[in-house]
């Protein structure tokens, strides 16, 4: 078959070009590899101030397949210290996820709702990275750091802003109308005055 994968080793070095095809991936960093075999399985990407979650959840000489998800420090952080399983990693933060085909030449994907995902494709139930003590730790102190002081600014209906610290938690930008479940004893509200013609970082 001309589109046959032949070198599934390559595989690595061409996610970022496979992926950077999706119109909204064209800026997509591959970033960390959580669990490979021949080929990564389990790893995050950057994709401009977001960050993925995606699993490869099939290959075979024809075609690879990867699901992909939005996620938060925190979500990634609770996977790597066995607090959660990889499915609720992957199913927590946001419904809507990407599924992504590759046959060697074609990349087709979709946004799905998670109840539209066949079980099959998710991670088994119940299983957890089952890291070793120490495993991931230089990737635990990473996402920490990252997580960290991200600031953002919120509109509420009024006409002005306000500027939100939210304590070492990731919160992922939300489209209008959405809403943000945030705990108020971790957040840090600062007057409009204060902040005035100062840069804002977001993560």
């Amino acid at each position: 078959m001309q589109n046959r994968i032949e070198n599934l080793g390559c595989l690595k070095m061409e996610i970022e070009k496979i992926f950077r095809k999706i119109p909204d991936f064209q800026k997509v960093i591959l970033d960390v590899i959580l669990f490979e075999s021949k080929y990564p399985v389990l790893f995050t990407c950057k994709n401009d101030k977001d960050i993925y979650l995606f699993i490869c959840c099939l290959v075979n000489s024809e075609k690879i397949k990867w699901i992909g998800t939005r996620t938060t420090y925190d979500n990634l952080i609770d996977l790597l210290e066995n607090k959660i399983t990889i499915r609720d990693a992957f199913l927590n933060v946001t419904n809507n996820k990407i599924m992504i085909v590759y046959d060697g030449k074609e990349v087709k994907y979709e946004i799905k709702k998670a109840s539209e995902i066949p079980d099959e494709v998710l991670p088994t139930i119940g299983e957890y990275m089952d890291a070793e003590d120490g495993e991931y730790e230089e990737e635990i102190v990473e996402f920490k750091k990252r997580n960290k002081n991200i600031e953002y600014v919120i509109q509420p209906q009024i006409s002005k802003f306000l500027i939100f610290r939210y304590k070492a938690v990731s919160v992922l930008r939300v489209e209008k109308n959405s809403e943000i479940d945030l705990d108020t004893k971790d957040v840090f509200r600062y007057p409009i005055g204060t902040i005035h013609n100062q840069k804002v970082n977001l993560a």
